[in-house]
């Protein structure tokens, strides 16, 4: 078994990149920013994507980091639990 990492910190600039490497994949951990909308509105985004172009049967993870930042949360969790 390989396991392949891809860390393009959801930076549009690899966006057209990264699609080829969703081809085969099996599956995905996509991390959103809690303390930053605009990093969980992008997910929505990006498992569009995937599930496009890796098919709908494939993993997806989804993780909410900085929650050592829960003063300054802006994404609920309970937003982040409904998202599929």
């Amino acid at each position: 078994v390989t396991i392949s990492f891809r860390d393009t910190a959801g930076q549009e600039r690899f966006h057209t990149l990264s699609t080829s490497y969703f081809r085969g994949a099996q599956g995905f951990v996509l991390v959103y920013d809690i303390t930053n909308l605009k990093s969980f509105q992008s997910i929505t985004i990006w498992m569009s994507d995937i599930y496009e172009k890796a098919g709908d049967e494939v993993d997806v993870i989804l993780l909410g980091n900085k929650c050592d930042k829960e003063s300054e949360r802006v994404v609920p969790k309970q937003k982040g639990e409904k998202v599929s």
